[in-house]
């Protein structure tokens, strides 16, 4: 099967999830008020969503406080360039955060937000490997201190069993973060296995290479790091706060030590599961941990008031987003993987040596060693 055949039944795969979710989602929730046999009044979608109009005040506040959410990230970001020795000015980093942003909340399909600012940072320098490395390095670092912060809150709350699932899931998930992250950075380990000459054998082994030197570096930017973990504490507890808002708003009950352990676990997977948008996913995920008990209303009708959160959040998301459009059209270019595929060819052509990193990069005394080195 050749490459087009296999994209096609690729999507169509992640459509017919994404379908098969929304459909359960729906299917727990109810759209018009109801009374169930026993005699609970259940109030419906339309219902719950209007009791959010009225309090407006909630989305203000969640509104205002999601505005804070791409400055940070765009703080975040520029720190992680700097240790590939890729520097850009603040608004450029904005621009390109917000246009990213954009993307994944507006057109939610092959070209999502992390491709197209892999794309737009890779054109502005020769160390493309690098630059896109880092766009999905700053991924991955937002999912590992959403979880540590969801984890924080959960061992300040031990007592509360109604967020146990989750509580059992973050411990999961930053164990194998930990795991993860130990056997690539271990210098023994990379050498027993005699990973560089593991990776000189592969097809691309050169553009592999330089992604792990470009991920290798940061072993010696621990303070980087540790600062781009506490940008990405604050701009998810931006995301919190706002989830936060607008569940009170919809009739919530929930405390807000709930939200920042159960909403860690509905955003890890709605970036990990491949379908597009995450639709399906974080709805389907916020009705099981943001149940009655949890949310404070009747558990007929939780699951309804767990869809109308995450489905406001959404709106919210998508409407502070809405800044990366016009960002886009003013300087327009357009962006399809054929076109990522070329500019990453100039600069990493076939058996193309990977550039080292010179002392002054890594920042490290010389004789210390490197990526791959004992």
């Amino acid at each position: 099967m050749n490459k087009k055949p296999k994209a096609i039944l690729w999507h169509v795969l992640r459509l017919a999830v994404m379908a098969a979710l929304v459909a359960y989602v729906i299917s727990q929730a109810e759209w018009n008020d109801t009374v169930r046999p026993d005699g609970t009044p259940v109030q419906g979608l339309k219902t719950i969503a209007a009791r959010l109009a009225q309090e407006w005040w909630w989305v203000a506040a969640a509104l205002g406080v999601m505005t804070l959410q791409s400055p940070i990230g765009a703080v975040r970001w520029r720190l992680l360039l700097g240790v590939q020795g890729i520097h850009i000015t603040f608004p450029e980093s904005l621009r390109l955060t917000y246009i990213g942003w954009f993307f994944n909340n507006w057109m939610p399909g092959g070209t999502g937000g992390d491709f197209v600012k892999a794309w737009y940072i890779a054109r502005r320098t020769h160390r493309k490997a690098e630059a896109v490395t880092v766009v999905f390095l700053d991924r991955l670092i937002g999912m590992v201190s959403l979880a540590v912060l969801g984890a924080a809150a959960a061992l300040a709350t031990l007592g509360d069993e109604r967020v146990r699932s989750a509580r059992i899931i973050l411990a999961v998930f930053l164990g194998l973060a930990a795991a993860g992250g130990w056997i690539f950075y271990s210098r023994r380990l990379r050498r027993l296995v005699r990973l560089d000459r593991l990776l000189a054998r592969l097809p691309v082994g050169h553009v592999v290479a330089r992604v792990d030197q470009a991920l290798f570096i940061y072993r010696h930017h621990k303070g980087t790091v540790a600062l781009s973990v506490v940008y990405s504490w604050a701009a998810q507890a931006v995301s919190v706060f706002a989830t936060y808002f607008l569940a009170t708003g919809l009739g919530s009950d929930a405390r807000l030590h709930h939200f920042f352990i159960n909403m860690p676990v509905v955003w890890i997977f709605w970036s990990l599961i491949p379908v597009p948008g995450g639709f399906g996913v974080a709805e389907g995920l916020a009705q099981q941990f943001f149940n009655g008990a949890v949310l404070g209303v009747p558990a007929a009708e939780a699951a309804t008031l767990a869809l109308a959160m995450i489905l406001a959040f959404r709106v919210v998301q998508s409407a502070v987003s809405l800044p990366g459009a016009a960002l886009y059209l003013a300087r327009r270019t357009d962006v399809s993987p054929r076109m990522m595929r070329e500019t990453m060819a100039t600069a990493d052509p076939e058996g193309a040596e990977a550039p080292p990193f010179s002392d002054a990069e890594r920042n490290v005394p010389p004789g210390t060693g490197g990526p791959g080195d004992a």
